[in-house]
């Protein structure tokens, strides 16, 4: 069974996004569901540590939890992998980890949106995605 809304599903597999349900139990016996992008495209002056050099990818891993009460709920940060860099090998603002999900080690964006920027109805993974790609080009 898919957590996703259907207007989210139709938004992906009409554009061809490449996408993975992930879920997990965790210790309290509660699931924890998510969405792992594997080829998201990085746009912008982020690098990656790949042996010791800083390099420019053109793609990440992009993993959104998605909270109980997802669409009324907003999405809330996001999750990178590899670790993202500014040029001078410094972390963005507000960019940490490594955290652990589903048994791999993420960077974790922490990115809020305000109550009055997410629209009930309207919005969902479409704008969400957008809003990520402009975060991840402003890094």
């Amino acid at each position: 069974m898919s957590f996703l809304p259907e207007e989210d599903q139709e938004f992906l597999d009409d554009n061809g996004v490449a996408y993975e349900l992930k879920t997990e139990k965790l210790p309290d016996g509660t699931e924890r569901n998510g969405i792992l992008f594997s080829a998201f495209a990085v746009n912008g002056n982020l690098r990656a540590l790949v042996e010791g050099q800083l390099v420019m990818p053109s793609t990440c891993e992009l993993l959104i939890l998605m909270p109980i009460g997802y669409a009324t709920t907003k999405l809330d940060s996001f999750y990178t992998s590899p670790h993202l860099k500014r040029p001078d090998g410094t972390d963005p603002d507000r960019a940490t980890g490594p955290v652990d999900l589903f048994g791999e080690p993420w960077q974790f964006w922490s990115r809020h949106l305000e109550d009055s920027d997410w629209r009930v109805g309207i919005d969902g993974l479409r704008t969400y995605l957008s809003y990520i790609r402009a975060e991840l080009r402003s890094a």
